[in-house]
């Protein structure tokens, strides 16, 4: 007996290193027999979707990667004996030849896109094996589909006169029954035999050629096919193809179960995000305030938000689990803290804020609103309000719809109060927000130097830039100062505007002088009631030692002051003032507000005050002040006064006579107080609405549209010329003056008479769709409710500053300010915001900051 030589431990390192190699190369190999030459005829086949993949709705063909005809040119591969598998040290490797090893005119592996084309996949019969390890796609694809077995063909004969028969597709049992192998393929083009699930699963121990190069010995066939389907690795690679073809049928693969994990995840973090918007976005419109002490869940003072949050978790059921998932610290990701606080509240502005300047845009003409005040922590906050004509269209009658719209952009701090230091900070803001400044139209400020000075303040250097962006100064503080200049215009009137303040029933506000009324209203009607309440203070038994004193002798000085009569006869006169200014101020500011409007309600004013300047009038105050008089249970007359001495001046020349001093007391009333008080109302209302009468003028042509054919055409045009250079810089217009002439003659004709009003009339011309007739007249009656009248909005984002910037959080940073008040001015858009796109907003902002689950992705 011969003993067996062992190999030497470098000839197995050498059959190690060649079978690596050899492993190496065909990794992918699969993917070169792809074949596009029988895919015409299979297209019109309709197609399906299957695994992600869209291909034929009938089985794929697995056939050689080369032709019918270059597969005959080729001679047959060698019969491989049939019989066990070798031993290790007795597998010897045959050099593969390169141009086998190469297909030819194959498509690379980068330009086959199975779920676009009409592909038919075929097995080759290379002397290597071919594998789909690492494109689980493309095995999903070939399992899904299932093999398809040649039975039409014309199996070519080998040097011995045999050939593959479709016999060997069924087996024959002992009982003389047969099954089918549906495994087994044949190749047309090889002219070999493969195992389709040893192909797509393939083992390690196989090494049969059916699982690797294919197989065409058909003497040895019968033999072959037996050993090779009671193999184990056979019999692995076959319940590895059922297992995943039935998980495919059942959706049930790795892939289809991570996505349905990934859905699931995605509509969880979805549903939890949208209901911390909904909380962040109500918390911000109530002006409450968000954080406390703790930052943690179901711990005391930790906040409005996470108490909310802990609320709502008892009723609702996604919340409820998101919490117990905190709670049982089953996620790291809970999304309720102050940082994602503030994120939320940034992107529900920036979403506000997008909104507004999108119709800003489609409006193109917009005027500006300026004001300033200190917040709690001393800071000067400008607010920027933007104010803007639009026409939209409705949807029910097709017609456009023209409203006035003032939005709130940003509170921007400033450091600069002067003229030039709050013009720089309004223009690098507008280029912020992307705001054509030769698009502005009008500044609305109110009455400080630095805003309205006629060289250094804002408005001139603005206009220097954009002489058509006209200055509307505030007519509500206009006519606070009228109303300040008047308090100011004698002694007995700062006496009243003094005392009356020590006693008011309501809060006074420095800035909105219609709270005046509403003190001295309450006073005015209650004087006998505040009177007996005065006395009941002094008569209060309960009150003892230095407090009592001190109370007693505020409450005397009182007393004394309203239990007089000269100060009823003032606290009557300043009611009639006020009651009738606050009827003004009211309809100045209204937003909708327009020039002839405010000059129309001014003038009514100071018709008011003209007629109220009478002998009459005054005597039906000294009426009234008696009937008060009585219920206070003092004297109804002036009380006597020492005369003072008379001054001795120097008279000129053309002097007549002296002035005889006033002696009685009512009639100096008359003339120190109730006359002059009147004319210092009336001389202020001249020159601060001057400019306001200038602009109105201006415009005034708009206001009698419906009157043009009774005027001169001479004067239209002239009037028209006017506009249209107002309305010029450089070489841009406007308007054209003899157009726009032509516009207005026609337009007259066509007018209802009931629009009598520029916004009527642009109403009207945008209902009827008629804007391309009339484009000059459009353009400048936009133009003109753009102007501001009033910047009584401005104010009121100040009450908002008041309101979100207490003394508990005067911390708070500026983007928060910004955010929070964004939200609560503008709450409306707040509500009309799509969730879904502000959820996914978030979720790619945060994502790229790398702070957010990719779920959204």
């Amino acid at each position: 007996m011969v003993k067996r030589k062992k190999l030497s431990r470098a000839q197995y390192k050498k059959i190690r290193e060649r079978k690596a190699a050899a492993s190496a190369k065909q990794k992918g190999a699969i993917l070169k027999f792809l074949s596009e030459d029988a895919a015409g005829a299979r297209c019109s086949q309709g197609t399906e979707e299957s695994s992600g993949i869209t291909t034929q709705s009938e089985p794929i063909v697995l056939l050689s990667g080369e032709s019918s005809s270059d597969a005959s040119e080729k001679p047959p591969s060698s019969p491989t004996p049939l019989g066990v598998e070798k031993e290790e040290h007795e597998v010897t490797e045959q050099p593969v030849p390169e141009e086998e090893m190469v297909e030819q005119n194959m498509p690379e592996v980068e330009t086959i896109e199975p779920s676009h084309q009409c592909i038919e996949f075929r097995f080759g019969a290379t002397e290597r094996p071919c594998t789909v390890d690492g494109n689980e796609q493309l095995r999903h694809f070939l399992v899904s589909h299932g093999p398809q077995q040649v039975n039409k063909f014309q199996f070519p004969k080998d040097s011995y006169k045999r050939s593959f028969h479709r016999r060997y597709y069924r087996r024959e049992l002992p009982n003389l029954e047969s099954v089918d192998r549906p495994w087994l393929q044949y190749s047309e083009s090889r002219n070999a035999i493969f195992c389709f699930c040893c192909k797509l699963f393939p083992s390690k121990a196989a090494v049969s050629v059916p699982c690797t190069t294919g197989y065409n010995d058909w003497k040895n066939i019968t033999r072959l096919l037996s050993t090779h389907e009671k193999a184990d690795y056979h019999t692995r690679s076959f319940c590895k193809w059922k297992d995943l073809e039935t998980r495919i049928r059942l959706n049930l693969t790795i892939e289809e179960t991570n996505k349905e994990l990934v859905m699931s995840e995605t509509q969880h973090w979805r549903k939890v995000l949208k209901r911390l918007i909904i909380l962040v976005r109500t918390l911000a419109m109530q002006n409450i305030a968000f954080r406390g002490r703790s930052k943690k869940l179901y711990e005391r003072s930790n906040g409005n938000f996470l108490k909310f949050v802990e609320a709502m978790s008892e009723f609702d059921a996604v919340l409820e689990k998101h919490v117990k998932r905190i709670v049982n610290k089953e996620t790291h990701n809970h999304y309720l803290g102050p940082g994602i606080q503030n994120e939320i509240i940034d992107l529900l502005a920036v979403q506000i804020r997008k909104m507004i300047l999108v119709q800003r845009n489609a409006a193109k003409y917009y005027s500006i609103i300026l004001d300033c005040t200190p917040d709690i922590s001393h800071k000067e906050q400008m607010t920027l309000m933007v104010r803007f004509v639009t026409a939209t269209e409705d949807p029910e009658s097709g017609s456009e719809n023209v409203s006035i719209k003032e939005h709130f952009l940003s509170f921007i701090e400033v450091d600069d109060t002067t003229g030039a230091g709050m013009t720089k900070v309004l223009l690098k803001n507008l280029e912020t927000f992307q705001m054509d400044l030769e698009d502005m139209r009008g500044q609305g400020y109110d009455n400080g130097s630095n805003m309205k000075g006629k060289s250094k303040g804002v408005q001139a250097q603005v206009r220097g830039l954009n002489p058509r962006a006209f200055y509307v100064p505030c007519n509500s503080h206009s006519l606070n100062l009228v109303i300040s200049d008047a308090a100011t215009s004698c002694v007995e009137a700062q006496h009243l505007a003094t005392t009356h303040q020590w006693f008011t029933l309501k809060p006074l506000s420095t800035t909105r002088w219609e709270s005046r009324i509403d003190a001295v209203k309450a006073i005015r009607n209650q004087l006998g009631n505040i009177d007996d309440a005065l006395t009941a203070v002094m008569e209060d038994p309960t009150l003892t030692g230095t407090t009592k004193s001190k109370t007693i002798s505020d409450v005397r000085g009182l007393q004394k002051k309203i239990c007089n009569f000269k100060f009823v006869c003032g606290l009557v006169v300043w009611y009639n003032i006020l009651f009738e200014v606050n009827i003004t101020s009211k309809r100045l500011q209204d937003m909708e507000a327009d020039l002839y409007g405010a000059v129309e309600q001014i003038e009514n004013t100071r018709l008011y005050l003209r007629n109220y300047r009478s002998d009459e009038k005054f005597e039906d105050v000294i009426n009234t002040a008696k009937k008060l008089a009585e219920e206070l249970g003092i004297d109804g007359n002036f009380p006597s006064e020492q005369c003072e001495r008379v001054r001795h001046t120097t008279r000129q020349f053309d002097y007549e006579s002296r002035d005889e001093p006033v002696t009685d007391p009512k009639q100096r009333f008359k003339v120190d107080f109730f006359f002059l008080v009147l004319d210092c109302v009336w001389e202020s209302l001249n020159y601060r609405f001057e400019q306001l009468k200038e602009h109105s003028s201006m415009f005034g042509l708009l206001y009698t549209i419906p009157k043009v054919m009774d005027s001169l055409r001479e004067d239209i045009r002239q009037q028209c010329d006017q506009l249209e250079k107002a309305l010029s810089h450089n070489s841009q217009r406007d308007i054209d003056a003899e157009e726009f002439c032509y516009e207005l003659y026609a337009l007259c004709r066509y007018l209802p008479t009931d629009c009598k009003t520029p916004r009527a009339v642009l109403e009207y011309i945008c209902k009827t769709k008629m804007s391309t007739i009339f484009p000059n007249v459009c353009v400048a009656i936009r133009i003109l409710l753009t102007l501001p009248v009033t910047v009584a909005s401005g104010e009121r984002s100040f009450s908002k500053l008041k309101l979100i910037k207490t003394y508990l959080r005067s911390t708070m940073t500026q983007e928060r300010l910004v955010g929070l008040a964004t939200i609560s001015i503008e709450h409306e858009l707040a509500h009309s915001l799509n969730l879904d796109e502000a959820i996914q907003a978030f979720a790619s902002q945060t994502s790229q900051e790398g702070t957010f689950v990719r779920l959204f992705q």
